[in-house]
């Protein structure tokens, strides 16, 4: 019988244990690339598409803080700024539904320039455009609650105690992207709160990439020592603040990392310590044939192998699978979420399972393959 196959033979003689302990790391290694995957896509510098051109300007003191209106112009003014919009989320109940709805009050040329992949119709779009109280909504929320064109839509908002009716003028359909959003004018809420002309921040729409870094600094410069003082933020920027009030999302991410791999040494080591354990007599038996310290301890190694880098596969398929899902999902309704399985992310998994692989088989084949042999043989598991 070849090395292999009785390898082979080892595992297979506790299946179950073999398959509980292959699917415990392939858990552990899911959580491991899944968090990794996250940490990488935090720490990358910003991207470079329409979407990494917009900015968005909101009170440096507190989000709760309205910004003047006035401040539109102004910006406006700065080179590199291609629109401005005034900005206020909106929690929209519908239907008398506890959930709010995410939808957005701004300006609508600058919404379909940030977005320019939602797919809506020629007319539809300047039916959104021109009319004041219309309504932006996509394909996913349209089906949900079955409207269609020229539906009147009533949201209500506890936060600004305001009711609007919206009349459904534009579907938009992104396939791969949330499709659950809704938008519509700023001015139509300006006016049904009474025009305090107090927007919650503006986006401001960059030319280019490098205008966007430039307008950064030159927005919070404007607005220095005004009533109101202003933080600029890329998208990713934003997102990531407000994130980080539930603390360094960072740090937990590395911290859970770790737990994660403690876990999988401790799960493997326990199944092989058990493993060779039994096999107590089995590997005297070896001894007493010829096969040496290394040849058992290489045996013993490969075996623990085979389940923790099975068990990683099978880890790293089940992430790939769950980032392709989500990869059109919108952190916050506004970032996408691009976090990938790359090479090197892979490349730290299986390294993880192949060293925690070694580790784990490390102690307990020394010591089989070190004990008296005539003791071993009397050894009753």
């Amino acid at each position: 019988m070849t090395h292999p196959q009785l390898i082979a033979r080892n595992l297979l003689r506790n299946r179950r244990r073999t398959l509980l302990t292959v699917g415990s790391v392939a858990v552990s290694i899911f959580l491991l690339v899944i968090l990794s995957a996250t940490y990488r896509y935090l720490s990358a510098p910003t991207g470079t598409d329409r979407l990494h051109q917009v900015l968005i300007v909101s009170p440096r003191t507190s989000l709760m803080v309205p910004l003047p209106l006035s401040y539109r112009e102004r910006i406006a003014r700065l080179p590199g700024v291609e629109s401005v919009t005034p900005l206020n989320w909106f929690d929209g109940r519908y239907g008398g539904e506890e959930a709010s709805l995410p939808a957005f009050a701004c300006d609508p040329v600058t919404l379909l320039a940030v977005f320019p992949q939602w797919q809506i119709p020629a007319d539809e779009r300047r039916a959104f455009s021109s009319e004041r109280a219309s309504l932006l909504a996509g394909r996913k929320i349209v089906e949900k609650y079955r409207w269609k064109a020229g539906d009147h839509i009533h949201l209500s908002s506890p936060s600004y105690q305001a009711s609007l009716d919206l009349v459904l003028r534009a579907i938009y359909a992104s396939p791969g992207e949330d499709e659950t959003m809704l938008a519509f004018h700023w001015d139509y809420l300006n006016e049904a709160m009474g025009r305090p002309d107090k927007p919650g921040s503006f986006w401001v729409l960059a030319r280019t990439p490098e205008d966007a870094s430039r307008l950064m600094k030159d927005v919070d410069t404007l607005f220095r020592n005004e009533a109101v003082e202003t933080n600029t933020q890329n998208m990713k920027q934003f997102v990531l603040g407000i994130l980080s009030l539930l603390g360094n999302v960072r740090v937990i991410l590395v911290s859970i990392c770790t737990a994660v791999v403690f876990a999988v040494l401790l799960i493997v080591a326990n199944t092989m310590a058990m493993s060779i354990r039994e096999r107590t007599s089995e590997l005297a038996v070896l001894r007493t044939l010829g096969f040496g310290a290394k040849r058992l301890l290489g045996m013993l190694a490969m075996e623990a192998l085979a389940i923790s880098l099975s068990g990683a596969a099978l880890g790293c398929l089940a992430a790939h699978a769950v980032t392709v899902m989500i990869r059109g999902y919108r952190i916050g309704g506004l970032l996408p979420s691009s976090i990938q399985v790359d090479v090197t992310t892979l490349m730290l998994a299986f390294g993880v399972a192949a060293g925690i692989g070694l580790l784990a088989t490390l102690v307990p084949a020394y010591r089989a393959s070190r004990v008296n042999i005539a003791q071993a043989l009397r050894f009753v598991g």
